[in-house]
């Protein structure tokens, strides 16, 4: 297996600042609504454009369809509460809490599985954070340079 490039060496430089410009949008295959993109773009902006693979863009379209729906559902469990009352009288937990704490086990799922090899990518969690953080201060720094981009007039 190849190491992967140093985030400082000039080819790894020239490879993300290239990229920065590109939009990432979600694949046709897992379509997203209006009130899902605020959550993608979130997602999408935890890392460089250019670390995004095709299927990591996949799970991050799947992760922001999820958070949008805990949203809805939160929304919606803080209108009923979290205790209902049966057509008997008694008291029950809504059920909307268990399906609000299965989706934030979903999260926290698809959350790990993007960076599920990070540290076969990056080596140890410290030197991917730093990674990390010199690739969005790359894209940043370029993003506010004269240089033009591809597709910039």
């Amino acid at each position: 297996m190849t190491r992967k490039a140093r985030v400082d060496s000039p080819s790894e430089a020239v490879r993300i600042m290239s990229a920065s410009g590109q939009e990432i949008q979600a694949p046709a295959h897992v379509p997203l609504d209006d009130q899902d993109a605020p959550f993608f773009a979130s997602v999408i902006a935890e890392f460089a454009r250019a670390d995004w693979t095709n299927h990591a863009v996949e799970i991050a379209a799947m992760l922001a369809r999820t958070m949008s729906t805990l949203e809805e559902e939160q929304r919606t469990l803080r209108i009923e509460g979290m205790i209902t009352i049966r057509e008997n009288g008694t008291t029950v937990e809504n059920p909307r809490a268990r399906a609000v704490k299965s989706l934030t086990g979903d999260i926290l799922s698809l959350r790990r599985s993007l960076a599920l090899h990070a540290r076969a990518k990056s080596g140890d969690n410290r030197d991917a954070a730093k990674q990390k953080t010199q690739g969005r201060e790359m894209e940043t720094d370029f993003a506010s340079t004269l240089i033009a981009r591809p597709g910039m007039q």
